[in-house]
């Protein structure tokens, strides 16, 4: 069986995915040169909409009620 090679997500080197424990890095280097791009917010996940400021749910998912009885 042939080993199959992979482009680095970080550096394009083909590397081989067999008895790697960085895959799919080629390197520690790679990996951690990744972690800092999430870490950094140079990656980010498109969000469909803004939030509505105006919505009675608060950001963690509470209701917000409009009167306070004490």
């Amino acid at each position: 069986m042939s080993k199959s090679k992979h482009s680095c997500p970080t550096c394009h080197e083909a590397v081989s995915w067999e008895d790697n424990i960085y895959r799919p890095f080629c390197s520690n280097r790679c990996r951690l040169i990744d972690l800092q791009g999430w870490f950094g917010e140079q990656y980010r996940i498109p969000q469909d909409e803004a939030p509505d400021l105006d919505d009675p749910i608060e950001y963690n998912g509470d209701r917000v009620r409009d009167t306070e009885n004490f």
